[in-house]
């Protein structure tokens, strides 16, 4: 998956805003909400004001969330062993490989990973990696701070665009339109991060609703 592409290319359509010329404003779908689309020099100003105040707001919910683990002696990751109960257990029309994961600790960060692999009969594979950053809350911010931005893209090779599930969970999907590829990133509870990828996806509708049967409400509450 070409996420270096993706961070790079939104970036670009970010500032590139400012120097767009002049047009009507109007509505387009980012993920699966709708949000106003701003265009020309002040359109773009306030769009990126918009942009730093989520991300704000973003940042306020995660630390009041981290202080409320804090406060409950919650400090360290869940053992990856723990972490692995939450991975789907199958996919429909795919068999589930051996699971894997790992929990690092080290002086000022604590963090978990679990992991699970899915094939076919054709070959297709489908890939789900769960992380567990509670004690590594810089790591965490460092992947999903784009996420508050808003920012999409689309081109006759790849489509890619923030999505909102309920509660506090919402993230990334990116779509490889030659290559069939398809990814879903998403944090949850400001805490775990989830990436489900996948090869020869016509959209990413399946690999969302492989994300929907896991219990990612639970994942949150934590």
């Amino acid at each position: 998956m070409k996420k270096v592409s993706v961070i790079i290319s939104a970036s670009i359509f970010v500032f590139g805003l400012i120097s767009c010329g002049g047009k009507k404003a109007g509505n387009e779908k980012i993920g699966e909400e709708e949000v106003t689309k701003t265009t020309g020099p002040l359109g773009a100003l306030g769009a990126m004001a918009n942009m730093g105040k989520e991300m704000k707001k973003g940042n306020e919910a995660a630390q009041a969330k981290l202080k409320e683990r804090r406060a409950k002696g919650d400090t360290l990751a869940i053992p990856y062993a723990d972490l692995m109960k939450y991975l789907p257990a199958s996919i429909d029309g795919y068999k589930a490989g051996e699971p894997d994961g790992n929990s690092i600790n080290m002086p000022g960060a604590s963090y978990s990973t679990a992991n699970v692999n899915f094939k076919n009969d054709k070959g297709d594979n489908i890939k789900v990696t769960l992380v567990d950053y509670n004690a590594a809350y810089a790591m965490y911010s460092s992947v999903t701070a784009m996420w508050a931005m808003g920012v999409s893209m689309d081109s006759p090779e790849e489509k890619a665009n923030g999505v909102k599930f309920d509660g506090e969970i919402g993230g990334w999907e990116d779509y490889h339109k030659k290559s069939k590829n398809a990814s879903l990133t998403l944090g949850i509870g400001y805490r775990f991060w989830l990436q489900i990828e996948a090869n020869h996806q016509e959209n990413n509708d399946f690999i969302k609703s492989v994300a929907k049967t896991m219990d990612l409400s639970k994942l949150a509450s934590l």
